[in-house]
C-alpha cells in the first residue's frame, strides 16, 4: 500500500515523501533535488512507531528500528493512523508466521540417537531379508534424504 505526503506540507513541495507498506516491511522514501533517502525496515526489526497529530496541520510518523530512526511528515491524521495500524498488523503477522514455522518443524529422524546411515542400513537389511521391496526401499531412502 502506498502513501504519498501532501505537496502543501513543509519539505514536500517538489518531491513529496512516500511510504510503502509491503508484505515484509516498510519502505520510506524521502526524495530531494540532488539526493534523497530511502530506507526499508523489516517488520521484525521495528521497535516502535510514533505519530504526531497536531490539531491543525499535517501529521508526521517516526519509525525506530535497530538503532535507526526515520521520520516523514506531510500526511493526514487518518493516513498516519492507517500506516501505524498496518505496521502493527505486519509485525503481528510476521510473529505468527515465525511461531507456526517453529511449531511445524519436525525432527529429521524419528528415533533420536540413530544416524541417517544407521537408518539406511536398517532399511537395506529389511530389503535384503525380503520384508520390503526395492521400490519401497528407494521410496523410504528418498524420503529420508529429503529428495
Amino acid at each position: 500500500m502506498k502513501f504519498v505526503a501532501s505537496r502543501l506540507s513543509s519539505g514536500n513541495k517538489l518531491f513529496p515523501a512516500e511510504i510503502y507498506l509491503e508484505p515484509t516491511g516498510v519502505t520510506i522514501k524521502i526524495p530531494g533535488l540532488f539526493s534523497g533517502e530511502t530506507k526499508h525496515f523489516d517488520y521484525d526489526h521495528i521497535a516502535s512507531v510514533e505519530i504526531d497529530t497536531p490539531l491543525v496541520g499535517f501529521s508526521s510518523i517516526t519509525i525506530f528500528a535497530g538503532g535507526t530512526m526515520m521520520a516523514a511528515n506531510g500526511f493526514t491524521k487518518a493516513e498516519v493512523k492507517q500506516i501505524k495500524e498496518g505496521i502493527e498488523k505486519g509485525k503481528t503477522d510476521i510473529k505468527n508466521q515465525q511461531r507456526e514455522m517453529a511449531q511445524n518443524q519436525t525432527p529429521t529422524s524419528a528415533v533420536t540417537g540413530n544416524s541417517l546411515a544407521d537408518e539406511l542400513k536398517k532399511l537395506k537389511d529389511l530389503m535384503d531379508a525380503g520384508v520390503i521391496t526395492t521400490e519401497e526401499f528407494e521410496q523410504q531412502k528418498r524420503k529420508m534424504l529429503g529428495q
